[in-house]
């Protein structure tokens, strides 16, 4: 559970990193514009002691409370999100990731929830393959939706572990092959689609040819 819970405990530690800034941020504002903590507390309708304890990172605001405090003081709030990492884990996905990892020769180390080496990226990669100048990146996917959105997140953190191939496991249940099959002509270019074949190499300790999809 401690492996499936790192993006978790990532986001949380960051976010108390955030919050602090946040407070800096706030406090600095409030200096730069000449008010007090009571005036800022009276407009936004606190006490000056949660000012305070805002400027200081100690208490935790809600989105709505934050946005209005930093109106007061003169900021604005942004808030935005990116795709980074598919969260708590599933038992059929821990299944899948068996089944795909039991076919796979001895020639390869392997490692499992592969961290994204950038400062403060929670991303991790489902597994890594590695050999002698080979980084095979492995992504599960057990309900095939959005098709270019789960590629696309998939290459990009294959891209920043520097990773030589990417392999989409793809849980074969019906619905997913229905969506792969109407996928595949948008695919082909840039996946050997061919399981036998990726597996068979993989098999025999050797990098496939191409990026790959897989169906389990």
């Amino acid at each position: 559970m401690a492996t499936r819970m790192r993006p978790i405990d990532e986001a949380t530690r960051a976010w108390a990193r955030r919050r602090l800034e946040l407070g800096d941020e706030l406090r600095t504002a409030r200096r730069m514009a000449g008010v007090t903590q009571l005036r800022v507390g009276a407009a936004v309708g606190v006490s000056g002691a949660e000012i305070c304890r805002r400027e200081r990172g100690q208490t935790s605001m809600r989105i709505a409370d934050l946005v209005v405090h930093a109106a007061a003081v003169g900021l604005r709030v942004a808030v935005t999100t990116h795709p980074a990492g598919r969260g708590v884990r599933d038992e059929a996905q821990l299944r899948y990731l068996g089944r795909f990892l039991g076919r796979i020769g001895p020639g390869f180390t392997r490692e499992l929830e592969a961290p994204v080496s950038l400062p403060g990226d929670p991303r991790a990669v489902d597994a890594v393959l590695r050999a002698p100048g080979v980084v095979i990146a492995v992504e599960v996917i057990t309900r095939l939706t959005d098709v270019q959105a789960q590629v696309r997140a998939a290459r990009l953190k294959a891209r920043d572990i520097g990773a030589t191939r990417l392999i989409l496991a793809i849980a074969g249940s019906r619905a997913n092959r229905r969506a792969f099959e109407a996928a595949r002509p948008a695919l082909a270019p840039a996946f050997d689609l061919d399981t036998r074949r990726t597996i068979g190499a993989l098999a025999r300790g050797r990098q496939p040819d191409r990026d790959a999809i897989v169906l389990l």
